[in-house]
C-alpha cells in the first residue's frame, strides 16, 4: 500500500509556475481518501512554494532546494543539509568565469557575487528565450520571486562565516557556458550538480539529493521504500528514481528520467500526476 507520494513540481505537477490544475487536485485528495499523504520535492525554496502548498488540502512533506532542507506537513524541520561555505568562492568564480551569472539560496534571503540588477535582467531574459514571454512576465513582476530580491555579497568572508546556503544556481541563456561549468564541476567530489531546466545548473552538497533525503525522511518516519510513489521529469529528481521502485515519469521527461521510470505516464500539461495515482492506486 502506497502512503506517500512525493512529486516533483515545474514540469510534473505544475499546470503553470504557481498553479496545479483542479484534475491533479482531485487525484491528490483521492490518494489521500485512500491513505497516501502527499509532498512536494523540489529545487524550490519555501517562499516560493508557499502558495503552491495552499492549494491543497493537507500540508504536504516539503523536500526543498533539491533536498537541503525538508518540512514535514506541520512545518516542522526535521532535515537539514546544506551547501558547504567553503567551496562558495570557487564554485561562484567558476561560473562567472564562463559568463554563467548565479544566485545563492539562504536560508534567509537571496544573494550573488555579481551586480543584482543585471543578474535579475539576465535571469528573466533566460526566461523568456527557454519557456515563454508570459512567464517572464510573472517572474517579472513578482516581488516574491529570487530574482527580484537579489542582493550583492559585500564580505565573502563574512557572508561565508554566517549563511547557511542551500543552492547555488546558475543559468544562461545558452547551454555551451553552462555545460562548461558543469565540466569544471566534476572535480568537487563533495558537490552535486544537476541541471533542474534548460541552461541552468543548481549546485549543492553531495548528500542533498531528492532521493537521499527521502530515504532519510522516510527511516525516520517508519516507513518502507514500497510504501513510497515519487514522480519527477529531470535530471535533479534522478536519485527519486534510483532509490525508489515506484517511480513515474511524465511524457515529457528527459530520456534519462523514462529510462529509470517504473511507468511512463501522461505529460505535465495532460495532468500527468492525475494518471500515475488513478493508474496505481486502487
Amino acid at each position: 500500500m502506497i502512503k506517500l507520494i512525493v512529486s516533483d513540481l515545474d514540469g510534473t505537477l505544475l499546470d503553470e509556475p504557481n498553479s496545479i490544475s483542479k484534475i491533479n487536485l482531485d487525484a491528490i485528495d483521492y490518494a489521500y481518501r485512500k491513505g497516501a499523504r502527499f509532498g512536494f520535492a523540489t529545487g524550490r525554496d519555501l517562499a516560493s512554494v508557499n502558495s503552491i502548498k495552499s492549494l491543497l488540502n493537507q500540508e504536504p512533506l516539503l523536500i526543498l532546494g533539491n533536498g537541503a532542507v525538508i518540512y514535514d506537513g506541520d512545518g516542522t524541520v526535521v532535515g537539514e543539509d546544506f551547501f558547504p561555505n567553503q567551496y562558495l568562492g570557487e564554485v561562484t568564480g567558476i561560473m562567472n568565469a564562463h559568463d554563467v551569472c548565479h544566485m545563492i539560496f539562504t536560508t534567509d534571503g537571496f544573494y550573488t557575487t555579481t551586480d543584482a540588477d543585471e543578474v535579475r535582467r539576465r535571469f528573466i531574459e533566460r526566461i523568456a528565450a527557454v519557456a515563454s514571454k508570459e512567464i517572464a512576465d510573472i517572474f517579472d513582476t513578482d516581488k516574491k520571486k529570487p530574482c527580484n530580491n537579489l542582493v550583492q555579497i559585500a564580505d565573502m568572508h563574512e557572508f561565508t562565516e554566517t549563511k547557511r546556503i542551500i543552492k547555488i544556481e546558475g543559468f544562461h541563456i545558452n547551454s555551451d557556458p553552462v555545460e562548461a561549468v558543469k565540466r569544471d564541476l566534476e572535480k568537487y567530489t563533495d558537490l552535486s550538480h544537476l541541471s533542474t531546466g534548460k541552461n541552468n545548473v543548481e549546485v549543492t552538497n553531495i548528500t542533498a539529493q531528492k532521493g537521499l533525503a527521502l530515504k532519510k525522511y522516510i527511516k525516520n518516519a517508519g516507513l518502507s521504500e514500497d510504501e513510497i510513489m515519487v514522480l519527477g521529469d529531470s535530471d535533479n529528481d534522478i536519485s527519486m528514481f534510483e532509490n525508489f521502485r515506484y517511480s513515474f515519469a511524465p511524457e515529457n521527461s528527459c530520456d534519462e528520467i523514462k529510462k529509470k521510470a517504473y511507468r511512463i505516464v501522461k505529460s505535465c500539461k495532460e495532468h500527468g500526476v492525475s494518471d500515475a495515482i488513478y493508474g496505481f492506486i486502487k
